[in-house]
């Protein structure tokens, strides 16, 4: 028993690996690839336009809506790519890196102070825990509250125990703590910087 619960932050360590060479793979492929085509299908879309002599009233508008669809998607991708990369907040600071987040899964986002002098790699993980719990949650309804020493982000339902686990677990691996308390209507989850992180 002991073995084992000494090597959850090896195994912590080694899944965050893992997942951060995955997401990198992730971005680069939605950067270099789907962005890319996306935007072509767009540039095909106008030129076939421009081979219509007269187009009638019902062409141009599903050549409008063709590329409302095309510039919507491309802009989805674009998010993607940027929310799925390793170190965003380094790449955006913490507040764009929350507020891409909080676009990217659906939640409200509230800014009532920000962590003072944070280093980057403490700010990167601070987005990773708030991106791993959107993740868990699943739940379009959350609100983030950004605080002066962490992140506080409230959802209708609570993170089950294995997952809660692996994210206390990750946290204080990150120089974090992570806690959550279970209401009748929410469930509150706590993304607080240890003092001596």
């Amino acid at each position: 028993m002991a073995t084992a619960a000494r090597s959850i932050p090896g195994d912590v360590r080694a899944a965050r690996r893992m997942r951060e060479a995955e997401r990198r793979r992730l971005s680069q492929a939605l950067h270099d690839e789907t962005g890319p085509l996306l935007c072509a299908a767009g540039m095909a879309a106008e030129l076939l336009r421009g081979t219509l002599e007269a187009a009638t009233p019902q062409q141009e508008e599903l050549f409008a809506k063709l590329s409302r669809a095309l510039e919507q998607a491309v802009s989805a991708v674009r998010r993607l790519s940027q929310e799925a990369a390793p170190g965003l907040a380094s790449r955006r600071g913490l507040e764009g890196a929350l507020r891409l987040l909080a676009e990217a899964y659906g939640a409200g986002l509230q800014i009532a102070g920000l962590p003072q002098t944070l280093a980057p790699a403490r700010a990167d993980a601070l987005c990773e825990a708030v991106r791993d719990i959107l993740l868990a949650l699943e739940d379009s309804s959350a609100r983030i509250t950004v605080l002066p020493r962490g992140v506080l982000i409230e959802a209708r339902q609570p993170i089950d125990a294995e997952t809660e686990s692996l994210l206390r677990s990750a946290a204080g691996e990150a120089g974090l703590t992570f806690t959550q308390q279970r209401g009748k209507e929410t469930a509150r989850m706590e993304i607080l910087l240890q003092e001596n992180g």
